[in-house]
């Protein structure tokens, strides 16, 4: 223990002694986080650390930026099996001000149990349950860490905490399905049959089923195209970056028409992340999204003499696409670029644990 605490010492001492403060700009964020991307893919570590601290040390940059950089080494060094390094870069951005939800103790427990140091992982689970035992995010977070780790015995019972409050507050944070879902493969591993906790989830499941199909038609809506009706199909959500639909609105006045819901562009990506994450958790088939490129899109309707204003011409458009590979799977990896088109990292943009539905309504 002594001498893996030297060891996590050392390694912070090391960032400290990054070189030369640079000025930050605000316009060099995106390149600074395509640059810090590119080194994480590399193994360009000693790179990653050197120019975090050197943000660090200008009072202009943003701490999110800075922390949010840290987390991800922190879980590319995890992936990488290099776990105190992980700790460190976590630890790291703790002491920057991480703000995270859950508490960012909780990926230093789950390094600890990819470590298989078990005894360390156990103690800040408890730690961290103790000081928030209500705290549904966090409980999650714990649930999945153990089973990833395999220790199912502590994720059934993690889990079952979480769907408790789950149920208490009608799933307000949206996460029943996904802590049921992994307390089942639990059982499963272990060879029991589900319990008094999952029957009342699937009472609970049943009587928001309005609600399930009501969303389900909202993705029917947003010109859904379906490889075949059932379970196991997959859907196609039609999509336009923000620009583009500016610009779509701008070039063909009739674009909007027929529109169920007309919004703002921030809600109507906040709904479709949610509807999309109900319906992979409800198990209806996989999802890919196509991005209209509307330069192309306007090629092809005058090529085939369409209406580029109509809604069937997007539809056949992205039936196109689709059938020639265009579409990109759905949830993207959380350090990939968002689904929506913004330029951010899916994790910081719809892939975040804050997004909600602007349109839900407590059932």
């Amino acid at each position: 223990m002594n001498l893996q605490n030297h060891l996590i010492g050392a390694l912070r001492g090391a960032w400290y002694r990054a070189g030369a403060v640079i000025a930050y700009e605000p316009e060099d964020e995106e390149a600074l986080e395509r640059e810090f991307a590119e080194m994480l893919q590399a193994s360009r570590f000693d790179d990653a650390r050197e120019q975090v601290e050197r943000l660090a040390a200008d009072p202009a940059a943003p701490r999110c930026l800075i922390t949010s950089m840290l987390a991800d080494l922190g879980s590319e060094l995890a992936r990488q099996g290099r776990h105190d390094e992980s700790i460190a870069a976590f630890e790291r951005a703790i002491e920057l001000g991480w703000e995270v939800e859950p508490d960012g103790r909780c990926e230093i427990a789950r390094v600890l149990l990819l470590a298989g140091r078990h005894a360390e992982a156990d103690a800040l689970w408890a730690q961290l349950r103790a000081a928030s035992p209500a705290d549904i995010w966090m409980l999650n977070a714990g649930g999945i860490s153990y089973s990833e780790a395999r220790r199912d015995e502590e994720a059934v019972e993690w889990l079952a905490d979480g769907l408790r409050v789950a149920l208490s507050d009608a799933d307000s944070e949206q996460l029943l399905n996904q802590m049921s879902d992994e307390r089942r493969a639990a059982f499963g591993r272990l060879g029991r049959e589900h319990d008094e906790l999952e029957r009342e989830v699937n009472v609970f499941r049943a009587r928001r089923g309005d609600r399930r199909d009501e969303q389900t038609a909202e993705l029917d809506r947003s010109e859904r195209g379906s490889a075949g009706p059932g379970g196991g199909s997959t859907a196609t959500v039609v999509w336009l970056s923000e620009a583009a639909e500016h610009l779509a609105r701008e070039r063909w006045p009739g674009w909007a028409d027929g529109l169920v819901i007309d919004e703002p562009f921030d809600d109507r990506a906040a709904r479709m992340e949610m509807t999309m994450r109900r319906r992979r958790a409800d198990g209806d088939g996989s999802l890919e999204v196509v991005t209209i490129d509307l330069e192309r899109y306007a090629a092809w309707c005058e090529e085939q003499e369409c209406d580029p204003a109509h809604r069937s011409s997007r539809g056949t458009f992205v039936t196109v696409e689709r059938d020639a590979g265009a579409g990109r799977p759905w949830p993207p990896n959380r350090n990939e670029p968002c689904w929506c088109g913004k330029d951010r990292k899916y994790k910081r943009c719809c892939g975040s644990p804050t997004t909600r539905d602007p349109g839900a309504s407590q059932p």
